[in-house]
């Protein structure tokens, strides 16, 4: 009887090894695996700051083998300050040129910093007199003409 309680002894303290051994091994796993996702990461974020300093170095004289990039991201940039232009508008507010708050377009000073707002030139609309749609800020340039044309007509 003692021969299979030390049978059984021997196995659990075997298991045990094993066990340990393999948790070891999952820990070690882990570590190398965290450590190399840190690098990718490192990595990514050199690819970043490599392709920032490009794009300033090279945007207004792109080489040939990246102006499609270049101008993609001059466009996007473009675009972003557009959309931007147009949430402000939508909002009914400006932004202040020295400390970047808020401020309704009806204000002529910054209520943050008491700095002059520079308000934006309404929009032109470029329809040049046929069927115009413009909405909220935009000038109809046709229109005022054919207001005055009306005017002198009558």
């Amino acid at each position: 009887m003692n021969d299979i309680f030390e049978k059984i002894g021997k196995t659990i303290t075997e298991t045990g090894k094993v066990v340990g051994e393999k948790t070891k091994q999952v820990g070690d796993i882990a570590k190398l695996n965290a450590k190399i996702i840190a690098a990718e990461h490192s990595i990514s974020d050199n690819y970043f700051i490599l392709g920032k300093f490009c794009y300033k170095k090279f945007k207004d004289s792109p080489d040939e083998e990246i102006a499609e990039v270049i101008n993609g991201i001059t466009a996007s940039f473009e675009s972003i300050a557009e959309m931007k232009a147009q949430l402000l508008s939508i909002k009914g507010v400006v932004k202040c040129q020295s400390c970047g708050s808020e401020a309704p377009v009806e204000n002529d000073f910054c209520g943050k910093c008491g700095t002059k707002l520079v308000k934006p030139e309404p929009a032109v609309c470029e329809c040049e007199g046929g069927a115009c749609e413009t909405e909220g800020d935009v000038i109809c340039v046709a229109s005022d003409e054919e207001i005055a044309e009306d005017t002198v007509q009558e």
